[in-house]
């Protein structure tokens, strides 16, 4: 599909489909002056999106001027969502990836992490990656970081990945709940899915990051916005990083915010509250950005799905934002 396709597909009515991740923080003390909305659309309620929460109920967000709001997104729906102009910022960047190559005139211009933070969850009868021949693999969706993990630890495996059957379902919620009513025998899971379904008897058989280095979470934004409203771009990365920071300086805060009411970290929380902590320690990017091979390589892959002619990657990335804030907060 091309860029015209793109744009029409991103007149669609995407305001059905987006829901509130959470209330705003009651904590929020009232600033003075009139603030600028911005909507980012986040795909999960886990440690990775963790800082834009931060920013927000630490007034990192207002500090910039800037009033945000925060809604739960399908990864597969963030681009329409961009272009559409439903939504400012989306954190899907490996699915913003794909769809620029294929003509979607979107950046990606931060980088929350480029080690994958999904496990490969399998049935308890399933010993080995080779067992998921003819199998159902439950992903978010087609084309997005969840399918292109699966293709990769199978590839990685010598199992064809035409030899399984990809189910688009959604988020991680909903794979994990398919997995336990047995309706696929695998899923990609990230914290604190990882952690329940293991302390559930489930299976990891692979971690994504041991067999592929991709950009996970950060921000993309429509090309448009970049151009015409830099200093937005520039301030809600600033406050994003901030609230990186922040969690990695001030482990206490951190933990405690982790068993508040914004992070899925389910019932038990207290039980995984450090081990996500930790795990989305080893993740972060401080400077909020990567280098020129690993954007080649997502740049590669992703025209090698989609059969284009792979872009430069300035058509794709736009680090020169995150580069400046990240020297600035030094």
């Amino acid at each position: 599909m091309g860029k015209t396709g793109w744009i029409a597909i991103g007149f669609l009515s995407v305001s059905s489909i987006l829901l509130p991740a959470a209330t705003k923080s009651t904590f929020c003390a009232e600033q003075p002056g009139k603030l600028s909305p911005v909507r980012i659309g986040i795909v999960s309620r886990s440690t990775l999106d963790m800082p834009f929460y931060v920013a927000r109920e630490r007034n990192f967000f207002r500090e910039e001027g800037l009033d945000a709001e925060i809604i739960l997104i399908k990864a597969n729906l963030a681009v329409q969502a961009l272009l559409g102009g439903s939504i400012d910022f989306g954190t899907a960047t490996g699915t913003a990836v794909s769809a620029i190559v294929n003509g979607a005139d979107v950046r990606v211009v931060l980088a929350m992490s480029d080690a994958p933070s999904f496990d490969l969850i399998v049935q308890p009868s399933i010993t080995s990656i080779q067992q998921l021949r003819g199998k159902k693999i439950g992903v978010a969706g087609i084309g997005g970081l969840t399918e292109i993990l699966a293709r990769q630890i199978l590839i990685a495996n010598h199992v064809p990945p035409e030899q399984v059957t990809f189910l688009p379902l959604g988020a991680s919620d909903v794979t994990y709940a398919s997995l336990k009513a047995g309706v696929i025998e695998a899923t990609l899971l990230q914290i604190p899915q990882t952690f329940m379904a293991q302390d559930e008897g489930f299976r990891k058989i692979a971690s994504g990051g041991d067999v592929y280095r991709i950009i996970q979470g950060g921000l993309a934004v429509a090309k448009a916005t970049v151009t015409e409203r830099p200093e937005l771009v520039t301030k809600t990365i600033r406050a994003t990083l901030r609230a990186v920071r922040q969690i990695k300086n001030d482990k206490k805060y951190a933990l405690e915010f982790m068993k508040g009411p914004y992070l899925d970290l389910g019932k038990e929380r207290e039980r995984f509250t450090e081990r996500a902590y930790d795990a989305a320690m080893r993740g972060y990017l401080l400077s909020g950005l990567v280098d020129e091979k690993l954007q080649r390589e997502m740049i590669a892959s992703a025209a090698q799905r989609v059969k284009a002619t792979p872009p430069t990657p300035e058509r794709v990335f736009d680090f020169s934002f995150a580069r400046k804030v990240s020297a600035s907060l030094q």
